[in-house]
């Protein structure tokens, strides 16, 4: 089944670039082509901002003034995760990147399944490039271009070029409003991801339910595989058991080398418990909750199994990512909107030598981020 979903999911990678590179050929009098960044501009697009902005002004000055109070906020929250990370040496920093067939990345790499990271990649930057468009035509400062972002011809997102010599003369406050925008625009996608996955959820739990623990196979040697155990695993020792974490919680508490009932679907089997890292072990392979609709002892098909948890994987991901990337370019690194704030901050109040101040911070920040990058990577070679 595996090897069936690594197979479908390299196919289904060669198809999309397959597509992808036949429409920017199509498309390649709209695209404009720097080093490994391709850019489609898209005039729709563009005026459907300025359409969107005047239809509701107030709404979006509203939003404007959330994205400077969240501005501070996500900052400090930003700069606190980065310094307890090197106090306390506790690795809060990684780089997010796709991987396909099960591949994993060396060093402070998070590898993510390419449809989940390019799914929430698009999400994010779309929603961040186009709450920088938004608040900054609410402050009258037009979009010149916008449209779709490709790294050489994956799509990650979105971009925007607002017009600079407007966005000089603003005031600071309008002027961190929109270098805030972005980061608040991830916040709500968290905040809206976040409420979505808490109702499906909820939703989930009032149509499915776990009746005990299944499994693929018994382990050679193991004490499963010595009483040819089998079947759906639903009590041990007369104690109810609706699903993997309950298992684990037995065997945690359970002593190794006692003698357990076990009652499944297919019988009792009596088994004396081995010892594996210092806890209990019985030996089954591919343990996984036995799903039933609720109600009933119907068991769910595996394939509606798959698609809901990678629903939930997928947009677990979305919000994890959308925190993750609002905090991380909050902090006062230039040329991220964290450092552009603090480079304006500090330039309304100390003029072209504020602007030196900011450089030699934003160095700072920029060295502790790296370092935090370090202590991930040098954690994961120990663990390993």
């Amino acid at each position: 089944m595996s090897m069936l979903i690594n197979l479908i999911e390299i196919l289904s990678v060669i198809v999309l670039f397959v597509l992808l590179g036949v429409r920017l050929y199509l498309k390649r009098r709209e695209i404009k082509v720097k080093k490994v960044i391709i850019f489609e501009y898209s005039e729709k697009y563009r005026q459907k901002i300025n359409e969107l902005v005047n239809a509701h002004p107030k709404i979006f000055k509203v939003l404007g003034l959330m994205s400077l109070i969240s501005a501070p906020i996500l900052t400090i929250i930003g700069v606190y995760y980065l310094l307890n990370s090197l106090i306390s040496f506790k690795p809060t920093v990684a780089l997010v990147l796709p991987s396909v067939s099960n591949f994993r990345y060396p060093g402070p790499v998070i590898s993510v399944p390419f449809w989940m990271w390019i799914i929430a990649i698009f999400i994010i930057v779309f929603s961040h490039e186009s709450m920088h468009a938004l608040i900054a035509a609410s402050e009258g400062v037009r979009t010149r271009k916008y449209g779709l972002l490709y790294f050489l011809i994956l799509p990650i997102g979105a971009f925007v070029d607002i017009d600079e010599k407007k966005l000089k003369k603003l005031s600071l406050k309008n002027k961190v409003k929109i270098f805030a925008a972005g980061s608040f625009g991830n916040l709500l996608v968290f905040i809206f991801v976040l409420i979505l996955l808490i109702a499906f959820s909820n939703a989930i739990n009032m149509l499915l339910e776990s009746r005990g623990v299944w499994f693929n196979t018994t382990a050679p040697g193991s004490p499963a595989e010595n009483v040819k155990l089998k079947g759906v695993i639903v009590k041990i020792d007369n104690i109810t058991i609706n699903n993997i974490y309950d298992l684990q919680e037995f065997l945690r508490s359970a002593k190794p080398n006692t003698t357990v009932a076990i009652e499944t679907t297919e019988g009792k089997y009596n088994l004396t418990l081995a010892e594996k890292d210092n806890v209990s072990y019985i030996g089954i392979v591919g343990a996984r909750n036995y799903i039933v609709y609720k109600g009933s002892n119907v068991a769910v098909p595996e394939s509606l199994i798959l698609l809901i948890n990678y629903f939930f994987i997928t947009f677990q991901w979305i919000a994890f990512l959308s925190i993750g990337i609002a905090i991380a370019n909050m902090l006062p690194i230039l040329p991220l909107d964290g450092g552009l704030i603090v480079k304006e901050i500090l330039k309304e109040k100390y003029g072209e030598k504020g602007e030196k101040i900011s450089r030699f911070v934003s160095l700072i920040f920029l060295i502790l981020l790296l370092s935090s990058l370090f202590l991930s990577s040098l954690t994961r070679q120990v663990v390993s």
